[in-house]
C-alpha cells in the first residue's frame, strides 16, 4: 500500500469527534490538521485526538501537505468551503448536505470535474453492513423486480431535546432538507436515479416552544415546511412515497419498505448503521393458503401471523458497531490507492439534493418537478469486508 492519505478536518464541532474516532481506526488515512472559524475549538480537537496542528481554516487549506479536506462545517458553509478547498487542488469530502441548493450542488461536481479531483459527500450510512445488504438482495433478486416503496420519518420536533433547535425551523433545517438526506440517498442507492416528484408540504405552526435546557420557554420563529408527504417516481418505473414530519407525536411507520414481484424487504432505519435486514418471499403466502378453503384462506392472508414469515437476512460484512460515520472519507482514500471511483461520489449527493429541493419546489408551485440530473448505481462492497479493515 501507499502512504496514507493525508487529511486535514475543517469544522471541529460535536460530529468532529465521531469522525476523528473511526479515522483513527483506520490504516488508509492520517489526520494532520484540524481547523475552525474559532481556533481554540481546533486546539481542544487536537489536543484530545494528539494532532499536530491546529489552525484557522484559511492556513489548512494553504497547507501543501493536506491531500483531502473532510468539511465538517455548518450546511450554510459547506459550498464555500468546498470550493476554496478544490481549488487549493485538494480532494473534498463533506458532511451533507453538499450544499443549500442543487444549484451550488452541480457547481460543485462540475468544478470538482474540472480540477481532476475527487468530492464525495455524506451520509455514508448507506455503506454500513445492513444497507449494503440490502442492496445485495436487491441485486441478486430476492424480492424479484422492485415496484413499489415507502419511506418515512415522522418526529415532534428537535425542541423536546435538542439544546438549539432553531436550525431546524430555519430554510435548510427542514425535515425534507436536514433528516430527508438519509431516506433519500439510501432509496437512490437500492432503487436507482429519480425521474420525477409530486408533494404537498405545510407549515403546521407559526412559532415553536423550546422545551429543553439551557433554553426551555424560547420561542422560535418558524420559517420553513415542517411536514412534508411526497411522491417519487424512479427511472426504472418504481413509485415511492415519503413522509417527512417534526409535527407527528408518535407513528408506527416503516422506516423504509421495499415491494417487489416476488416479496417485500424491510430496510432497517438509513439514519444509523446497525439494524436487522428482513425478506418476505411472496410464495410463503402462496403455500401458507394452499388447500385452504376461501374463508380461510382470506383470513390467514389478513392475519398477524403472516408477518411470521419474514426472514432475517445474514449480513456478510465484517463491520464494528456503533456510529461509524468516516466510512465514506476511508473509502475515498482507498479509491485513490486502487483507481477506482469511490462510492460517495458527489454525482449522489448531487442527483439526492436535487430530488430534495424539489419537494419543495413542488409544493411551492403545485406541480410536478422533472429531474434534470441523474445517477449511475454504486458498486457494492465486497463481502466478508468493512471500510476500517487493515490493508494487506
Amino acid at each position: 500500500m501507499n502512504k496514507k492519505l493525508r487529511l486535514g478536518i475543517v469544522g471541529c464541532g460535536v460530529i468532529s469527534r465521531i469522525y476523528m474516532g473511526n479515522l483513527a481506526k483506520s490504516q488508509w488515512v492520517e489526520v494532520i490538521a484540524v481547523a475552525d472559524l474559532f481556533v481554540e475549538k481546533a486546539r481542544e480537537l487536537a489536543d484530545q485526538f494528539d494532532v499536530a496542528k491546529a489552525c484557522g481554516v484559511e492556513e489548512l487549506l494553504a497547507d501543501p501537505a493536506v491531500e483531502m479536506v473532510v468539511n465538517l462545517t455548518v450546511p450554510k458553509a459547506h459550498y464555500e468551503i468546498n470550493i476554496k478547498a478544490l481549488a487549493a487542488g485538494k480532494h473534498v469530502y463533506c458532511e451533507k448536505p453538499l450544499a443549500m441548493s442543487f444549484a451550488d450542488a452541480r457547481k460543485s461536481l462540475e468544478f470538482a470535474e474540472s480540477k481532476g479531483l475527487m468530492l464525495g459527500c455524506a451520509p455514508d450510512t448507506i455503506l454500513g453492513s445492513p444497507l449494503q445488504t440490502c442492496l445485495k438482495v436487491i441485486e441478486e433478486g430476492w424480492i424479484g423486480k422492485p415496484l413499489a416503496a415507502t419511506t418515512n420519518f415522522l418526529c415532534s420536533g428537535h425542541e423536546l431535546w435538542h439544546p438549539s433547535p432553531e436550525f431546524f425551523y430555519k430554510p435548510g433545517g427542514c425535515p425534507m432538507m436536514d433528516i430527508g438526506p438519509y431516506y433519500v440517498t439510501a432509496m437512490v442507492m437500492l432503487l436507482g436515479a429519480v425521474s420525477k416528484v409530486s408533494c404537498f408540504a405545510k407549515k403546521s405552526f407559526d412559532q415553536r416552544v423550546v422545551r429543553s435546557s439551557p433554553n426551555a420557554g424560547q420561542i422560535i420563529d418558524v420559517e420553513t415546511f415542517t411536514h412534508y408527504a411526497g411522491i417519487m417516481e424512479f427511472q426504472n418505473g418504481v413509485i415511492a412515497n415519503i413522509n417527512t414530519s417534526y409535527d407527528v407525536w408518535l407513528a408506527n411507520l416503516p422506516f423504509l419498505e421495499i415491494y417487489g414481484s416476488a416479496g417485500v424487504l424491510i430496510v432497517p432505519d438509513p439514519n444509523f448503521f446497525q439494524g436487522e435486514v428482513k425478506v418476505f418471499r411472496g410464495e410463503s403466502m402462496v403455500d401458507a393458503i394452499k388447500g385452504l378453503p376461501m374463508g380461510e384462506a382470506l383470513e390467514k392472508i389478513h392475519s398477524p401471523s403472516m408477518f411470521d414469515y419474514f426472514r432475517v437476512i445474514p449480513q456478510p460484512y465484517h463491520m464494528d458497531q456503533g456510529n461509524l460515520r468516516g466510512l465514506g472519507v476511508v473509502d475515498m482514500a482507498k479509491s485513490l490507492v486502487e483507481g477506482r471511483k469511490h462510492r460517495m461520489a458527489a454525482e449522489l449527493a448531487c442527483h439526492v439534493t436535487e430530488v430534495l429541493s424539489a419537494f419543495g419546489e413542488s409544493a411551492r408551485e403545485e406541480r410536478i418537478v422533472r429531474m434534470t440530473s441523474t445517477y449511475g448505481g454504486m458498486t457494492r462492497l465486497p463481502e466478508g469486508t468493512g471500510i476500517f479493515e487493515k490493508p494487506d
